[in-house]
């Protein structure tokens, strides 16, 4: 009887989570990164073309595109461009061509399966070691955590590649508890899993090997403190393990490349830019290394791309605490979790530690084997030069809940008080997830103000991707409103139209940087204009820079959608975006040796917005095309003394 309560009870809850992915993924719109995903996945099974996004290896992408194959898509052909181009514009051609809710819908279920996986693969790694009760528990903070349901249907590389951790730690602890080949087979398949679904599954193999010194260690003698003799064979025996393990995951990471070296097909366009071009990013040392890899062919083309793309990000600007910073910060990742998580799991994180449920060797061996791997990677991604998000973040929480319901598990028995302290969390867990449906990208705990104050303290995949369209169009539906502005981070790769929205779309703040035919707006318009939270706190754009949107952080909206966009009614001044428009006309036509239209372009931008620095940029590039050199140097004197106010001012 109590097995098939257990039984019935796992099932049951993951059909809820089940549940909720498919719920919320139904209300959200494309998020930034899945048009590109879905295209190339599906251009990998069509035309065995891995020379689409290969950022990213395969594996997520090929499962989610599954669904698609037999239905009658019209996909768009290779365009020989740069190929981060040609990824963002076919993936939004793939979806808004043919039925983009429908794709959509198919292809985030497909994804969705490995977060269903991984919940039951925690569940399994906590019952081998600490039995069914934490076990359980460990599946109920897991199904309820805010940051897998807000990214566990989505179709991109983050829980694919979580779900290989787990794995790979898991499946080498148990090879290690029971030695097999068997067993080191599936060690392989796991981090061949790993490594296939996202690059920095490669951190992997450091945490295996920090888990092999911790099992030599096990071996020393308490009390004479050490190490008992044979130690030389064991030390081989594991490192051959592990070289095992490196060799299967190696051969199934070609397996996922069709075993073939070349990212594109015979008779396909040469992927662009050239991969000996591309690698050159890398500086000499870095691209020598990848060029010998090219050479003797020791990986996928395609994969080699991903190494020299993850390996040239550089330093990227981040935003935390509402905060602008020009770089990333060490601080960023732990900050994040501490508002992104429940305040339930961070207190139950407290007892654990405080428990002294892990002072007996077996168990503290237990749990060395679950915090090496997320101290691993906790490590190198407080250390990386990239601050994107929680997601970037999800291969901690399944180790940490793991050891987390073993030490509330333990308190639990000490006594009834105790027990219902535990069961007073676990509820306020559930119920902090259950009152974010579906909105759980922007979430952030109480203490933070909840998730409609996030969008004031972090930015990107924290709070706005790009999904909150749909609930723009029941928002504007229940009002019948019939004319309105919208200013959103996806308006590029999104057809807004495809939702409904009958808004006029501004142009997002990075169009300077992209040249756009974007029609002028006025510097005055009626609203309601409606702001995606990534549009007012874009990290690419400093508190002193040109982003027109910025004077809206200081606006009260009169709603906040989604927790993710913010509608302003009334008369709304829109000044600086219409300067901005004028800018990019008076270049373009510039580039078109117009200079007189140029410079009426570039008058009327300074006219509209006097305080934009930018805007007598534009007037001072003008007038020296012109000829006019006295009058552009005194418009650039007018653009540093306007930045320097802007720098100078609280």
């Amino acid at each position: 009887m109590r097995r098939v309560c257990l039984v019935s009870g796992v099932v049951l809850l993951l059909a809820v989570m089940a549940m909720e992915l498919a719920l919320s993924a139904r209300q959200q719109s494309q998020t930034f990164d899945e048009g590109g995903h879905i295209y190339a996945g599906y251009a990998y099974w069509k035309d065995f073309d891995f020379g689409v996004n290969p950022e990213h290896p395969p594996l997520v992408k090929l499962v989610a595109a599954i669904p698609l194959l037999r239905l009658p898509l019209t996909a768009p052909t290779p365009a020989d461009v740069d190929f981060k181009t040609m990824e963002t514009n076919a993936g939004k051609l793939l979806l808004y061509r043919n039925d983009a809710k429908k794709i959509l819908w198919r292809t985030r279920m497909a994804a969705a399966v490995f977060t269903i996986a991984l919940a039951f693969a925690v569940f399994l790694l906590a019952r081998s070691m600490w039995g069914e009760g934490p076990a359980f528990l460990a599946l109920v903070l897991f199904v309820f955590e805010p940051s897998f349901l807000a990214h566990g249907a989505l179709v991109t590389t983050d829980v694919g590649v979580t779900l290989g951790f787990v794995l790979g730690v898991g499946t080498f602890y148990f090879y290690l508890k029971r030695p097999g080949v068997l067993r080191l087979i599936a060690a392989g398949l796991a981090a061949g899993l790993c490594i296939g679904a996202k690059h920095s599954g490669i951190l992997l193999f450091p945490m295996l090997v920090a888990l092999a010194i911790v099992e030599l260690l096990s071996k020393r003698d308490p009390r004479a403190g050490e190490l008992p003799q044979g130690i030389a064979k064991s030390i081989l025996f594991h490192a051959g393990s592990i070289a095992a393990i490196a060799a299967v995951s190696f051969v199934m990471l070609w397996s996922l490349y069709g075993f073939r070296y070349a990212a594109r097909p015979a008779g396909m366009p040469a992927l662009k830019p050239a991969f000996v071009t591309f690698a050159k990013h890398m500086g000499p040392f870095g691209s020598a290394i990848v060029l010998q890899f090219a050479h003797w062919h020791l990986l996928p083309e395609s994969y080699l791309y991903g190494i020299v793309d993850v390996a040239t990000l550089g330093p990227l600007p981040t935003v935390v605490f509402g905060k602008f910073y020009p770089v990333a910060q060490w601080f960023y990742f732990p900050s994040v979790f501490i508002m992104k998580s429940t305040l339930a799991f961070l207190v139950l994180c407290a007892l654990a530690v405080l428990s002294k449920a892990f002072t007996k060797w077996r168990v503290h061996k237990e749990g060395l084997f679950l915090a090496l791997p997320p101290a691993v990677y906790l490590l190198v991604a407080m250390s990386s030069s990239v601050n994107y998000g929680v997601r970037h973040l999800l291969p901690v929480y399944p180790f940490l809940i793991i050891l987390v319901s073993y030490g509330a598990w333990k308190l639990a028995q000490r006594n009834g008080t105790l027990a219902a302290v535990v069961a007073v969390l676990i509820a306020c867990h559930v119920a902090s997830s259950l009152r974010t449906f579906p909105n759980y990208i922007p979430y952030a705990n109480e203490a933070w103000g909840g998730s409609s104050k996030t969008y004031q303290l972090l930015t990107d995949s924290n709070v706005d991707w790009g999904q909150g369209l749909i609930a723009l169009k029941h928002y504007i539906d229940e009002r019948q409103i019939k004319s309105c502005w919208i200013a959103y981070y996806t308006s590029t790769i999104v057809d807004v139209s495809y939702y409904g929205i009958p808004c006029s779309v501004l142009p997002p703040p990075y169009t300077a940087a992209i040249p756009l035919q974007t029609p002028v707006v006025p510097p005055q318009v009626e609203g309601p204009v409606f702001i995606g939270a990534m549009v007012l706190s874009q990290p690419y754009f400093r508190p002193d820079s040109p982003n027109p949107y910025l004077p809206f952080q200081h606006k009260a909206p009169s709603a906040l959608i989604a927790n993710s966009i913010l509608a302003f009614d009334g008369q709304v001044d829109l000044s600086q975006v219409s300067a901005m428009t004028h800018e990019i006309l008076a270049m373009q036509l510039m580039g078109e040796h117009k200079l007189d239209q140029a410079l009426a372009e570039s008058d009327m931008a300074v006219g509209v917005a006097p305080t934009r620095s930018i805007a007598h940029v534009t007037r001072s590039s003008v007038l020296l095309a012109m000829g006019r050199n006295a009058e552009a140097l005194a418009e650039i004197k007018r653009a540093n003394s306007l930045q320097d106010s802007i720098l100078l001012s609280p």
